[in-house]
């Protein structure tokens, strides 16, 4: 019986949200648009999917993310693979968070490199599986023999499970 409810309990957590007691799991996936400060890329889109998994108020997150980036006469493609860490603000469903990842680039010259993420997820009270939020990246690639500073910022919507 416990390995039935415990398988339960892992198939719906891929599914659903699931929270006993004081722990949580959530998987989240959404969409984002956003833009880049520098000279040839300005106008970013792409999609994201985490699983926030805590206790109390403390997350974390395992994530992926992939971004289409606009240059002046191509795009390119970024992925990204890491984690973050957040924490529930009480009584305001909003998630302050950071992490890292392991970010890697598609059609362009830019070497593998580590990237810092950071933003704040909301979720909509009156629709409780919908979130919304402001998602940042900084990361410096290495273009040829010096580092390419990269730092990203744009909103994101999303559908919490």
């Amino acid at each position: 019986m416990k390995k039935i409810i415990l398988g339960f309990t892992l198939f719906a957590s891929s599914v659903f949200g699931v929270h006993l007691g004081n722990f949580q799991i959530t998987p989240e996936i959404g969409g984002n648009i956003g833009y880049e400060d520098t000279s040839h890329t300005k106008f970013t889109y792409g999609g994201y999917t985490r699983i926030w998994l805590g206790v109390s108020r403390f997350v974390i997150a395992p994530q992926v993310k992939y971004d289409v980036m606009y240059q002046t006469k191509s795009v390119f493609k970024n992925l990204q693979v890491g984690g973050l860490l957040g924490f529930e603000v009480p009584v305001i469903p909003i998630t302050p968070y950071i992490g890292a990842s392991w970010s890697t680039f598609y059609n362009i010259g830019l070497g593998d490199t580590a990237a810092l993420n950071y933003g704040i997820k909301l979720d909509v009270p009156l629709i409780p599986f919908l979130t919304i939020g402001i998602d940042g990246v900084y990361q410096a690639p290495k273009a040829g023999g010096s580092r390419f500073s990269m730092n990203r910022i744009g909103v994101t919507l999303g559908l919490a499970f």
